[in-house]
């Protein structure tokens, strides 16, 4: 038997992690009683395969791995093969596992994923990430990436390719959706503060920020209460009077769980006004008044007392709930308001006031 042609036009039809379809063409007239041998090897040792066609499934290969696929024409003695035509050929890397956020920034995230194959050492990473703009491109060397200048309190979707040593054979993508976390809110602020509720603003500047809502977490020495506000402004009710609260709010992203940095804010709720203000004494230049004041915070009360006739206001600051006002006009109407000042030395309840004539 003469020796056949080589083969012409082989080619991958298929690449696959563990497959390759190889397809090529005979144009010999006697090339209907022709097999073919097919010749495989990477780094170890060869492999053979033969087709009864001009294609050939080649399977059990090693992901990720190169391959030198040569093909041999053989005339119908089974014996007399022609010269053989080659191509180097990569399979595909697995997909990579276990992909995830091993860190989630504001404007940056760090992705983590595992490759089992055995050529992974020769392995980069194409990394593709997008929200509503165009699909943007980062390349890895190694199984982590940090993928940064991205929009705060966004989601975006990654995926992570596995490519061989010639650059080009990928992997199948892995994917996960991940929310960067908003920016903190800034200025915040009590709006208004009342004796047993608060309102608080904020703002906030992301670009996102028309789909977050907002967790408001408050506490004084009482386990850590919660509210939840759709808008950059909260009303805090069923306060305490005359207490610490420190307030805290989350800006949180459209998945209702990713969530910024906490910015806080210490405020005291007003104490209540003093009641039962009486005078214990008169005298000729001289008062005493007593007051009560209910508030569970009222020890570390002080008060403020304000009083005045035709002359300018004076104050005066006591420890107690009562007062020895002296140095008084004798005979002249006084307005005595008293004032219960919280623990801040600042914020003061509503006054209540009482009419005297020395």
């Amino acid at each position: 038997f003469t020796e056949p042609n080589p083969v012409a036009d082989l080619k991958a039809e298929y690449v696959g992690v563990t497959s390759v379809n190889l397809t090529w063409v005979v144009n010999d007239s006697a090339s209907a009683s022709y097999t073919y041998r097919i010749q495989f090897v990477n780094d170890t040792p060869v492999s053979l395969l033969i087709s009864n066609d001009t294609k050939a499934e080649i399977t059990e290969l090693i992901p990720g791995t190169m391959y030198n696929f040569i093909v041999f024409a053989v005339a119908a003695d089974n014996e007399t093969e022609g010269e053989g035509s080659s191509i180097d050929l990569y399979t595909k890397p697995s997909p990579v596992a276990d992909l995830k956020a091993e860190y989630v920034g504001v404007t940056s995230v760090n992705l983590t994923w595992v490759v089992n194959d055995s050529a992974s050492a020769s392995y980069t990473y194409r990394i593709q990430f997008v929200n509503d703009t165009p699909v943007s491109l980062l390349i890895s060397n190694d199984t982590k990436a940090e993928i940064t200048e991205l929009i705060p309190g966004t989601m975006y979707n990654f995926t992570v390719f596995a490519v061989a040593a010639d650059n080009k054979t990928e992997g199948e993508g892995s994917s996960i959706d991940l929310y960067t976390k908003p920016s903190p809110v800034a200025d915040l602020k009590a709006e208004y503060v009342g004796v047993t509720s608060v309102n608080l603003t904020w703002v906030v500047n992301d670009s996102a920020s028309a789909s977050y809502t907002y967790r408001i977490q408050f506490v004084n020495d009482t386990p850590v209460s919660l509210l939840i506000s759709n808008d950059t402004k909260a009303e805090i009710t069923e306060l305490i009077p005359g207490t610490m609260y420190n307030f805290t709010v989350f800006a949180v992203a459209a998945d209702n769980k990713t969530e910024g940095e906490g910015v806080s804010i210490f405020q005291y709720t007003k104490p209540s006004p003093v009641a039962d203000l009486k005078a214990e004494y008169v005298g000729v230049t001289s008062v005493i008044l007593t007051w009560v004041v209910n508030d569970s915070a009222s020890d570390s009360y002080t008060y403020r007392i304000q009083f005045i006739n035709d002359t300018p206001v004076e104050n005066l600051i006591f420890n107690d709930t009562k007062a020895e006002i002296t140095e008084l006009i004798p005979g002249t109407m006084y307005n005595f308001t008293v004032f219960a000042v919280a623990a801040d030395n600042k914020t003061e309840g509503e006054g209540s006031s009482i009419d005297l004539y020395t």
